[in-house]
């Protein structure tokens, strides 16, 4: 039993296998659409789609261009022909009703492409694949005459005669051919120029002018193929098919409608009067009895008469036939589309995506766009088929430009990509359009049903900007770990991404960008360099006043809009390192003062173990950057029982940023390893006062300490006995 979209979304979702679902985020709403016979009326507005949408094979197409599938003769009388699968159907009025006259029906060696009665009753002229057919009764059948057969108009798909005179629409390109006594010849003068999708064409009886649904528009040429705008007509949606009524009237077939426009003496102008606007499904094809207002109609499988009353267009049964397979024929239709109905989702919403299920081959195409207030529309993906295969890509700026993003998985219900979001305008009438298009009439692209489902819509809003917590004092930190709150309007909805922006307070000069980082945590530690000749980030900036703000992913991939800028400061110290060792032990690697990529970086953390090797009583030169106007920095370096190393020099700043510093302090320890045994750690109490307060950093609990001892520098020294002449 088929369930409809709501029962089959509950039933998933609450045994939890609705796989979209089960990874994906908290959404404001999820729908989704099986191409069912269920669900096809509460989902798909019918009034707007011009595909065709299959129920039976679960699958929406483009619509079958057959706009050369039926004609009258120009003698005006009842009679026409239709294409059949194999061959063309006469019909004749048997003065009652229409019916099927065998005698000069034409069966053909393959499905016909384009029919058109001939210029003498009951001749007529076959598209076939490889070549323009002409038929000619012969008194007991009808038979080919290869006179007036052209071979040059192989595989037209839209056929039109005048007495002497056939063309057809092959390619984009309509090639004429006229009857030289012996044969037929082309006559390029009559042949417009200039077409960039010709669809149909409909030569006007009575001279040689000829129209041209070129695109969406009408296009009008003389008889010598120049082109006449002033009798243009524009405006269609989904034109497929046109036909002239006489030397003053066209007929356009677009959509589910069959409009009339009438020459005024100077334009083309709209006949509702003569114009079929209801009771259509399908319609692809349409021709004109002359000398009267009377009109065939190919509607799907069915041969709609409409005969003119003296004020309307009414339906004739008793003319009108049904012919098995018509709907088959002829080629597919050079663009469609499929419109859903607005879904309330019950909230204002402005982020919306859609995924669907595909099938695209080379020379076709699939463009979805999205409304969120049931208005404004959005291009938002598409997928080409390409001769390597099709390939997905999304947009935006709705269509200028686009970005392929994988092939059809990449657009599937099963793809997580949050590039198929797009903002939209809010509202709350959410709807999807596909538009279906192909260049090579024979294929056509297909948005199909994969294990029940084929489109899937949802709908989220997004995060609220965050709020950032920041202390009313400054960090005595250089690397403080900035917190914030995320919030959404969906319910249950998570972060899934943030990005913070850290900025100098007086010139909002960049300091720090995180980029897009991926998680849930609702805070960020700012960094050291972990370099010893690279200072921190807060340092380098050269000030100690900050401006930091922040937004947030969705677990949609929706982002919020950015914070208010929140007011830190820090005063702190960092990056303790070592820049000299004056007579390094053995296995020790001595820094280089002037080269700072040499230095010894001492990392929170570090063990004694870890901690660089100097002998006892050793010099040894330490750097410290501080963050923030400290003026007086004192530093002390415990060892042992109760000892305090040596102060050499310092601590002076060797180097000045801004408000920001670089401390050089000398020490050493006393080199009798009585005092300084072998391993003995040496400690650090820094700290540091300015007018926007105090920082310190001691090691422990920072590090272990700053250096560790091995050996002494008495090892360094020798004792030379000298004799002395007394003589």
């Amino acid at each position: 039993m088929l369930l409809t979209a709501r029962k089959i979304f509950s039933a998933l979702a609450l045994a939890g296998l609705l796989f979209y679902l089960r990874a994906g985020p908290a959404l404001a709403a999820t729908w989704q659409y099986g191409i069912t016979d269920t669900d096809t009326p509460t989902t798909i507005d019918s009034s707007n789609t011009t595909a065709v949408v299959d129920t039976a094979l679960h699958e929406i197409r483009l619509p079958k261009y057959n706009a050369h599938a039926a004609s009258f003769w120009p003698d005006g009388g009842p009679d026409y022909v239709v294409m059949a699968p194999g061959k063309v159907i006469h019909y004749s009025f048997d003065g009652t009703k229409i019916v099927e006259n065998p005698l000069v029906s034409v069966t053909l060696p393959s499905n016909p492409l384009a029919v058109a009665a001939g210029w003498q009753y009951p001749d007529v002229v076959v598209a076939l694949p490889d070549k323009l057919y002409h038929y000619s009764f012969t008194g007991t059948s009808m038979v080919q005459n290869p006179a007036l057969s052209v071979a040059g108009l192989a595989g037209a798909v839209a056929v039109g005669v005048r007495e002497g005179e056939v063309a057809g629409l092959v390619g984009k390109s309509i090639k004429d051919f006229m009857f030289n006594s012996t044969g037929m010849v082309e006559v390029p003068y009559l042949e417009p120029s200039g077409l960039s999708n010709p669809i149909d064409f409909a030569l006007v009886a009575g001279n040689y002018d000829m129209a041209v649904l070129d695109g969406n528009r009408v296009r009008y040429f003389n008889f010598n193929g120049s082109e006449n705008p002033a009798l243009a007509v524009t405006g269609f949606s989904s034109p497929v098919a046109i036909a002239a009524a006489g030397e003053r009237d066209l007929v356009v077939v677009d959509g589910k409608q069959v409009k009339h426009f009438s020459f005024d003496g100077s334009a083309f102008r709209y006949n509702a009067a003569l114009s079929v606007t209801s009771g259509l499904n399908n319609p692809v094809c349409v021709a004109v009895r002359p000398g009267t207002f009377d009109r065939i109609i190919i509607d799907g499988d069915q041969v709609k008469y409409y005969s003119w009353d003296g004020t309307q267009l009414v339906y004739n049964p008793d003319m009108s036939v049904t012919v098995a397979g018509l709907s088959n024929l002829g080629s597919y239709a050079p663009s469609a589309m499929v419109v859903s109905q607005a879904k309330d989702p019950g909230n204002s919403v402005d982020y919306v995506r859609v995924r669907a299920y595909v099938s695209v081959p080379d020379k076709t195409s699939i463009t979805f766009s999205l409304t969120a207030d049931g208005t404004n529309w959005v291009k938002v993906w598409r997928v080409r088929g390409t001769p390597s295969g099709p390939v997905a890509e999304v947009t935006s700026d709705n269509g200028a430009t686009w970005t392929a993003i994988g092939d059809i998985q990449a657009v599937s219900p099963a793809s997580a990509d949050t590039r198929l979001w797009t903002k939209l305008p809010a509202g709350r009438a959410v709807m999807w359009r596909a538009d279906l298009a192909t260049s090579d009439p024979n294929v056509t692209p297909k948005i199909v049903a994969f294990n029940g489902v084929a489109v899937v819509w949802d709908t989220d809003a997004k995060p609220y900007p965050p709020v950032i917590d920041t202390p009313g004092t400054c960090y005595t930190t250089t690397t403080p770990t900035l917190t914030w709150s995320f919030s959404d309007p969906d319910p249950g909805d998570s972060q899934s991404a943030y990005q913070l922006q850290i900025v100098r307070a007086s010139a909002l000069q960049p300091v720090l960008d995180t980029g897009k980082v991926m998680g849930s945590s609702t805070q960020y530690t700012v960094p050291t360099s972990g370099a010893p000749d690279v200072p921190g980030p807060l340092w380098a900036s050269g000030d100690y006043q900050f401006k930091v703000r922040a937004k947030v992913w969705d677990q949609a991939g929706v982002e919020s809009d950015w914070s208010d800028w929140a007011d830190f400061c820090v005063v702190a110290f960092e990056r303790p390192r070592i820049a000299g060792i004056a007579s390094p032990p053995p296995g020790q690697v001595a820094p280089d003062p002037a080269n700072p990529s040499k230095h010894i970086l001492i990392t929170p953390g570090m063990t004694a173990a870890q901690l660089p090797k100097v002998k006892a009583g050793a010099k040894v030169t330490l750097l410290i950057d501080s963050v923030g106007p400290l003026d007086a920095v004192t530093a002390v370096f415990p060892y042992g029982a109760g000892h305090q190393a040596t102060i050499g020099s310092g601590p002076v700043a060797a180097a000045v940023n801004g408000t920001n510093k670089t401390w050089q302090v000398e020490f050493w320890t006393d080199p009798s390893l009585e005092v300084t045994p072998e391993g003995t750690v040496v400690k650090m109490q820094l700290s540091g006062t300015g007018t926007a307060g105090s920082a310190a950093l001691d090691a422990p609990p920072y590090a272990d300490g700053v250096v560790v001892t091995q050996g002494s520098v008495y090892n360094d020294w020798f004792v030379v006995l000298q004799g002395r002449n007394t003589s």
